[in-house]
């Protein structure tokens, strides 16, 4: 019998290329019991769509629960919160149908059309803060503050509230989506998200009264059963699932589609020159360095897949990152090539009814962000001595620091031309 491909999570190899190691499984053992996670874990394009698709026999009741069992500590310090139950994420159809049919409506194709001019206008303020220096570190300068500020607008909070989130949104991913913390890191985190769904509480009751047109008035709606009565719980973990999503996924997005354009300078080129590129980078980066590698459900009864079968119950780890990367769906997977005429194959949204919510408004703030910084910074490239590393987070793949220079910078933002991305299921 073939040796089982060596396969440790939580190591900094793993963390750092996955990729080489997922190739290995899909062709020896494309799905297996990972002891490290505590999941059978499920490599192949097929497989992985099938199972998205397959509401019958999975559940995504364990979509955002901890890829480890929290510490005494831990929980001590979560029971002080909300219990995170009833999360679009996380509910089943038929609840899940009635509740994403409601807050659908924060996301229409017009809605999310009519908020380029304020992403644009949110992307070139962040430029005009450190432009002149020639150098900066943009995850803390860019990748996470747009997005920060858009879902802030949208859910129409203050920004000095947004700038609380950023942090909240860095320790919930840290808390519930695994990795090997110290305990006292750990209860630092869980503190944080109590605060933050705390907060969030006080913005909910104080929206409850004086409704708007926001994302957190539609929330509310969907919180609020047909007697007219509001559950602040399940309010608050859908603003926290927005808050988290909305800004997490696509700083990491940023982050990625930035650091392969720099160690392709061709394709960076191809962008200066037209602007209008960015909507296939981003595609492309949600295939080749996807932000959210991987998703969770469990099996509602005993599954047969191919020789395999995994047991009632189990908890079966979806390798988004590995998928996208089959040799079956996607010719030579390494090349980062926004050209490549089956990009539009990748799960990087996921597929069936648990399709991001979010998709348009990523792409929108991905499309903006990547044009701004392209048209701006000339001579955009890499400036740190140290080589570029991922943060230790199983279910994220975003990158820890990116420091960046660039030459004398223009003297005015240039406006570009926008494109819509392809679309690989609803939004």
């Amino acid at each position: 019998m073939t040796e089982r491909p060596a396969f440790s999570f939580f190591s900094p190899e793993v963390q750092q290329d996955p990729y080489s190691r997922y190739a290995r499984a899909r062709a020896e053992e494309p799905i297996f019991y990972c002891e490290d996670l505590g999941m059978w874990v499920v490599t192949r394009h097929a497989d992985v769509a099938a199972i998205l698709r397959d509401t019958d026999r999975f559940s995504s009741r364990v979509a955002t629960t901890s890829v480890k069992e929290p510490p005494p500590e831990v929980m001590a310090v979560m029971r002080k919160g909300f219990p995170r139950t009833g999360s679009i994420v996380q509910l089943d159809p038929p609840e899940h149908t009635a509740v994403r049919r409601k807050l659908n409506a924060a996301f229409t194709a017009d809605r999310i059309a009519a908020l380029e001019g304020t992403v644009v206008a949110l992307a070139n303020e962040l430029v005009d803060a450190f432009v002149a220096d020639g150098r900066a570190e943009l995850m803390s300068r860019f990748c996470g503050p747009l997005p920060v500020a858009v879902i802030a607008g949208i859910l129409g909070v203050s920004q000095a509230d947004a700038s609380k989130f950023g942090q909240w949104a860095d320790d919930a991913a840290r808390l519930f989506m695994g990795g090997q913390l110290p305990t006292d890191e750990w209860v630092r985190a869980a503190e944080s998200v109590v605060a933050m769904q705390h907060h969030l509480a006080g913005l909910v009751t104080a929206r409850a009264s004086e409704p708007s047109t926001d994302l957190l008035t539609t929330i509310i709606q969907a919180a609020t059963d047909p007697g007219g009565q509001l559950d602040v719980i399940k309010a608050v973990t859908h603003a926290t699932t927005f808050v988290f999503a909305g800004h997490k996924t696509t700083t990491d997005l940023l982050g990625n589609a930035v650091r392969l354009l720099l160690l392709h300078p061709d394709r960076l080129a191809a962008l200066v020159r037209d602007p209008s590129l960015a909507a296939a980078v981003v595609e492309e980066t949600l295939r080749r360095d996807c932000p959210v590698p991987g998703t969770t459900r469990v099996a509602r009864v005993e599954v047969k897949l191919g020789d395999v079968t995994i047991p009632a119950d189990a908890r079966v780890f979806l390798a988004l990152g590995s998928a996208n990367h089959d040799e079956r769906v996607i010719a030579d997977p390494l090349r980062f090539d926004p050209e490549r005429p089956d990009v539009g194959e990748h799960l990087g949204f996921g597929r069936g009814v648990h399709f991001c919510l979010g998709a348009a408004l990523a792409r929108l703030q991905g499309r903006v962000g990547l044009s701004v910084l392209a048209s701006r910074l000339p001579g955009l490239r890499l400036a740190g001595a140290e080589p570029l590393k991922f943060r230790q987070v199983v279910m994220f793949r975003g990158l820890v620091a990116l420091e960046v220079a660039w030459d004398a910078p223009t003297a005015e933002p240039r406006s570009f031309a926008g494109a819509s991305a392809p679309s690989t299921g609803p939004t």
